[in-house]
């Protein structure tokens, strides 16, 4: 088909306008931030089962000073109801008092046992908290990354929204100044996922890259360089490179 000088003008922009908005739509559909929001949802899935984990023990060593709370509760109960009953003495014979003794004697052995093994674990308690508490933060970093990185991806959908909108409206016009068939072959092209158009550098397809015979490429270029062609393997429109 045979177009204008003017027209060929227009269809060379057509093709770079078709490029762009490719590569808008690339990015768009896309994200360059994709892999890093990728990465912080993993991240994001390590620290929380980090974070259970480290929680599981601090509830463990926080049961375990309140049992050793307890035990020493119930031994110093003991210890007060011996003493007692060895300071009033009634009925008891001296058999009975030194076995009462042994017994408060027994009880504060195991008061201080308990207490050694409370101080113990309010240590672990101490470091299963920090631990825990780092985890958190490092947490909340993530998070905050990730909302931050979300935000900037929707951000930059919307200005490639309304690029692709404007370059969509921009190809829209030069359309309507090319011949309806020359445009039907290009948005066919499209639909089929090629560039529509292509500028010839050579005897090959510059949109699939079919070789064009010797004998057909030497007939184009005796012909005028405002004519276009269809390619026979991917039906995109040829225009020569004058």
């Amino acid at each position: 088909m045979l177009i204008t000088a003017e027209q060929r003008t227009e269809l060379q922009s057509l093709i770079e306008l078709a490029a762009h908005g490719r590569a808008l739509r690339h990015e768009h559909d896309n994200p360059t931030q994709a892999a890093a929001l990728n990465d912080l949802v993993a991240s994001h899935k390590e620290l929380e089962a980090k974070k259970t984990e480290a929680a599981e023990v601090v509830e463990k060593f926080r049961t375990e000073v309140s049992e050793h709370a307890g035990a020493i509760e119930a031994q110093n109960v003991q210890i007060k109801k011996k003493t007692n009953e060895l300071n009033d003495g009634t009925g008891l014979t001296s058999r009975d008092l030194v076995n009462l003794q042994g017994e408060i004697a027994g009880h504060e052995e195991r008061v201080a046992e308990l207490e050694e093994a409370e101080l113990g674990s309010m240590e672990e308690l101490e470091s299963a908290e920090a631990a825990l508490s780092d985890v958190e933060s490092s947490l909340a970093e993530v998070i905050a990354s990730g909302r931050a990185t979300q935000t900037a991806i929707k951000d930059r959908k919307a200005e490639l929204a309304a690029e692709l909108e404007a370059n969509g409206a921009s190809a829209q016009k030069l359309k309507s100044d090319l011949p309806e068939a020359l445009v039907r072959q290009f948005d066919s092209n499209v639909a089929q996922g090629g560039p529509g158009a292509a500028i010839l550098n050579g005897p090959n397809c510059q949109a699939c890259g079919q070789e064009i015979s010797g004998m057909a490429w030497k007939s184009m270029l005796l012909e005028d360089p405002n004519q276009t062609y269809e390619c026979e393997e991917c039906e995109a429109v040829l225009l020569r490179k004058s």
